[in-house]
Parts: structure tokens; sequence; C-alpha cells
């Protein structure tokens, strides 16, 4: 009886949100497309609201190759170890040090502004911060040295 009943309950709620998402997508598809472009473009200038990711935002400036920019922003924003980003792009320490090195020199020679992106910059840039977010979630899952 217990089952039955919680089934049932289970069954009322189930209809009682599809019936809530029903309206809710009849309701975005007779919304105007220039509104919600107005609101994306709105949400690309928004405050990112995190202090790390806005300076993860702010490491992966255009000036740098992807793969610089991604070791760059892993060795100083996320803390990892050069050892640890080489084995998160497969390649010798070496070569990692020397890209991270390069990235440092490229942003001081080009006199690149330390600021948060906006708009579109901030568009450019996503992908790089979401490869970023990406290898620190796979060492922070793999844990290949502890930390305190």
């Amino acid at each position: 009886m217990t089952t039955a009943k919680r089934r049932a309950l289970d069954g009322a709620r189930h209809a009682r949100i599809v019936e809530t998402k029903h309206v809710q997508l009849a309701r975005d598809r007779d919304a105007d497309p220039r509104d919600v472009a107005d609101k994306l473009a709105d949400a690309l200038d928004d405050d990112v609201g995190d202090d790390l990711l806005r300076l993860v935002f702010t490491a992966c400036h255009p000036v740098l190759t992807t793969e610089a920019r991604v070791a760059l922003t892993l060795r100083l924003v996320g803390g990892l170890t050069t050892s640890e980003i080489a084995r998160a792009f497969l390649v010798p320490e070496p070569t990692i040090g020397q890209r991270i090195f390069r990235a440092k020199r490229t942003l001081a020679d080009a006199r690149v502004p330390f600021e948060v992106p906006r708009g579109a910059e901030r568009a450019d840039r996503l992908e790089s911060v979401l490869e970023v977010i990406y290898l620190v979630f796979n060492e922070g899952h793999v844990a290949t040295r502890a930390r305190a």
C-alpha cells in the first residue's frame, strides 16, 4: 500500500512539473527572438560574479595561443605545477615550462592590460576558459599528488 501511495504521489508531482514546463516552453516559443538576443548580449556584459573565474578570463588573453593560455592559467590561477600541467597535455615538462615562460614574455611585450573582458571579447575567451576548468577538474579527479 505504501509503495502504491508513493508512486501515485510521484506521478502527480511529475504531471504537475510537466505541465509547468509545457507552459514555460510555450511562453519561450512565443517570445520575440530579438528579446532573447538582447538578453544574451546583456548576459555577456554581466559581472562574472566569482573572483577566481574573473582571473581565469583575464589570464586567457587572445594574444596567446590556446595552449599557452591554458598552460599559463593552470599555472598562475589554478596553482598546478609544471609537471601536472605537462601530464594534462601529455607533453614533456620542459615543453610546458617554455610555453609558460613564452606566454609571460608575450603578455609583457604586448603590454596587455590586466582587465576582465566584456561582451564579445569574453565570448572569444570562453573556449579557453572552459578548457582550463576541465583540466583543473581532471587534475582534481586524478589527484596526481596530495594537496594540503
